[in-house]
C-alpha cells in the first residue's frame, strides 16, 4: 500500500510539474476598425507585430503598448501598404533613426524563420507583378504561424486573385484565421474559407463597413467561432494542442 501511495504521489508531482511548465502562445487581435494589427507573443516572450492599423490607429496602438510596458518589438511584418507609400517612407526613416533595427527585408517570394521556442513563421508573397487597376490588396503577404499542433493564418487583405494563389500554394487549413479583405465577399471566398476551416475567425471590419453576411454565414456553417473588430479586440492563446479565446 505504501509503495502504491509513493507511486501515486510521484505521478502527481510529474503531472503538476508538467502543467506548471506548460507554455502558451498568445495572439492579440486589436480593434482597428477596417484595418489590421495583431501582436503575437511567443512562449519565451518574443513579440511579432503584424500590421499597425491606420495612422490614427497606429498612434492608439503605441499608447496601448506604453500602458502595457511593451517597449520592444522583435519582428514587425507589414503585409501590404495599400496606397500607403508615405507611411512606407516614414517606416524606413524611423528604422534608420532608431539605430536599433536591422535593415528592412522585402519578401520577394517566401521566407521562414523559427523563434527558438517552438514557434515557426512562414511568409509568402504575391505570385504576380500586376493584378489590375486596384491591385494593392492582392500584393498582401500571407503569414502562416505554427505552434505545436496549432496553426494560425494571417491572410492580409487578399482579394480574389490572391486568395486563389493561397489555395494554389497548398494547405491553408488553420485553427485561427485572420479573415482576408475585411470579410468582404469575393468569388473565391467559399472555397478559401472552407479550405481554411478555422475554429476561430477574426474579421477586421467596422460598423461603417461591416463584413459580408455571406462570409459570416460560411464561417458559421463550418463551425468557426466568429469575432469581429467592430465588437472589440480579442486575445487567442494556444498551448500547442488547442486554441481558445481569453
Amino acid at each position: 500500500m505504501k509503495k502504491r501511495w509513493i507511486l501515486f504521489v510521484t505521478l502527481m508531482l510529474i503531472l503538476l510539474t508538467a502543467c506548471a511548465g506548460a507554455q502558451e502562445l498568445r495572439v492579440d487581435f486589436y480593434d482597428m476598425g477596417k484595418a489590421d494589427a495583431m501582436l503575437i507573443t511567443t512562449p519565451s516572450g518574443k513579440r511579432i507585430l503584424i500590421d499597425t492599423g491606420t495612422n490614427k490607429g497606429g498612434k492608439a496602438l503605441v499608447s496601448r503598448f506604453e500602458k502595457e510596458d511593451i517597449e520592444t518589438i522583435d519582428v514587425m511584418i507589414i503585409t501590404h501598404y495599400d496606397k500607403d507609400s508615405k507611411q512606407h517612407d516614414q517606416f524606413v526613416e524611423a528604422l534608420d533613426e532608431s539605430g536599433a533595427a536591422s535593415n528592412p527585408m522585402k519578401i520577394g517570394s517566401q521566407t521562414a524563420f523559427d523563434t527558438g521556442d517552438g514557434v515557426s513563421v512562414h511568409i509568402t508573397a504575391a505570385h504576380q507583378n500586376f493584378y489590375g487597376r486596384d491591385e494593392e490588396n492582392d500584393f498582401s503577404l500571407a503569414v502562416r504561424l505554427t505552434y505545436g499542433d496549432t496553426k494560425f493564418l494571417f491572410a492580409g487583405d487578399a482579394e480574389d486573385p490572391r486568395q486563389r494563389e493561397l489555395l494554389e500554394e497548398g494547405d491553408v487549413s488553420c485553427d485561427v484565421l485572420k479573415v482576408p479583405y475585411h470579410g468582404r465577399l469575393v468569388n473565391a471566398s467559399e472555397r478559401f474559407l472552407k479550405a481554411a476551416s478555422p475554429k476561430i475567425a477574426f474579421i477586421p471590419d467596422s460598423a461603417e463597413d461591416p463584413a459580408s453576411p455571406v462570409v459570416i454565414g460560411i464561417l458559421e456553417e463550418i463551425g468557426a467561432k466568429v469575432y469581429r473588430a467592430k465588437d472589440g479586440s480579442i486575445a487567442v492563446v494556444s498551448d500547442g494542442k488547442d486554441v481558445k479565446v481569453l
